[in-house]
């Protein structure tokens, strides 16, 4: 999730109408980690059919055919090779989860699937052969996808400077840090509920934060190296709303360490330089397509286990947007 930025902005929320008509980049990881952890079996472990998890395919296809539905042309963005300064993020990711494996193991074993349905979602993975499978489903639905050289909101933060997508879809606060001049949180969870309440897409305008703070970007980021990042731990004792107050007094994270007497990062400029001029690929992004019915109906009901109810709902959402072809004969989607 990298830095939490949540203290510094103030949320509009929207309707997925305010966004027809227009591009939005969509990071991929984090939304896969959504579905795969909220559509669980009795173990906690993701929806499977005959072994093979679906959970991610049944939640990118639901969502993306709202969106589309809506008139909004989602561009999905695939996270590339971490740098090396995420090194340390990784690895407490992974004994995190190895951990959480072998409780879950545990709790199987001794029979407490209570505990285990707790357990099962800290063990989920977005494996290689899941992410080539969801790219696989987004070719069938028409859909344009990339794969970012780095990370997938910094290089969706880039095309939405460069106006190639009118806004970032991510859960991920350093979509900000990256300079994305519209962020939107929510949006593929919008109209759903979870804890009992309906959740609303929200926007960032990054321009207004910035202004109403009075700072600039580059000491927007480092305010989040200050609060810590996948890049940097952070500085202990400085959290969202110090270091804004230290920022605004101060300048500069260097004018910061020396009132507060902390030692900077030993790569301060490579990590400043990874949000402010982060990869991202060259060339025009694709023009979107219609989605193939009877591919989909292999894909997803003969080789997955699909029900009919879920795939006609995401169909007929396709149809109505014009956005469905038959690669043989008319069916009723396409009138």
């Amino acid at each position: 999730m990298g830095c939490n930025l949540r203290d510094l902005v103030s949320p509009e929320p929207i309707e997925l109408s305010a966004l027809s008509g227009q591009r939005v980049a969509v990071d991929v990881f984090l939304n896969a980690y959504q579905f795969i952890t909220s559509m669980t079996g009795e173990d906690g472990k993701p929806l499977s059919y005959e072994g093979r998890p679906v959970a991610h395919l049944m939640g990118f296809l639901d969502r993306a055919s709202v969106m589309i539905s809506e008139g909004i042309d989602p561009v999905f963005v695939f996270d590339g090779k971490p740098d090396p300064l995420k090194r340390e993020t990784l690895d407490g990711r992974r004994e995190r989860k190895i951990n959480a494996v072998a409780r879950w193991e545990a709790a199987v074993e001794t029979g407490d699937l209570e505990a285990a349905k707790k357990l099962g979602p800290q063990t989920a993975e977005f494996t290689p052969q899941m992410v080539q499978e969801t790219k696989d489903m987004l070719d069938l639905m028409g859909l344009t996808w990339v794969d970012a050289p780095m990370e997938a909101e910094g290089a969706a933060a880039v095309m939405c400077s460069r106006g190639e997508v009118a806004a970032v879809a991510s859960q991920d606060w350093d979509t900000l840090l990256y300079g994305a001049p519209v962020m939107v949180r929510n949006l593929t969870s919008h109209g759903t509920r979870r804890f009992g309440r309906v959740i609303h897409a929200e926007k960032i305008v990054l321009a207004d934060m910035l202004g109403g703070h009075g700072i600039t970007r580059e000491q927007l980021v480092d305010v989040g190296i200050m609060v810590g990042t996948d890049f940097h731990p952070g500085i202990k004792g400085i959290g969202p709303k110090t270091g804004l107050k230290l920022m605004q007094k101060h300048g500069t994270m260097e004018a910061v360490a020396e009132e507060r007497g902390f030692e900077l990062p030993e790569d301060l400029g490579g990590i400043r330089g990874l949000f402010m001029d982060h990869p991202t690929g060259e060339g025009a992004l694709p023009k979107p397509e219609k989605a193939v019915e009877e591919g989909l109906r292999a894909f997803l009901q003969e080789e997955r286990g699909f029900s009919d109810r879920r795939l006609d709902r995401a169909l007929a959402r396709l149809s109505k947007a014009g956005r469905l072809r038959s690669a043989s004969q008319p069916t009723l989607f396409d009138f």
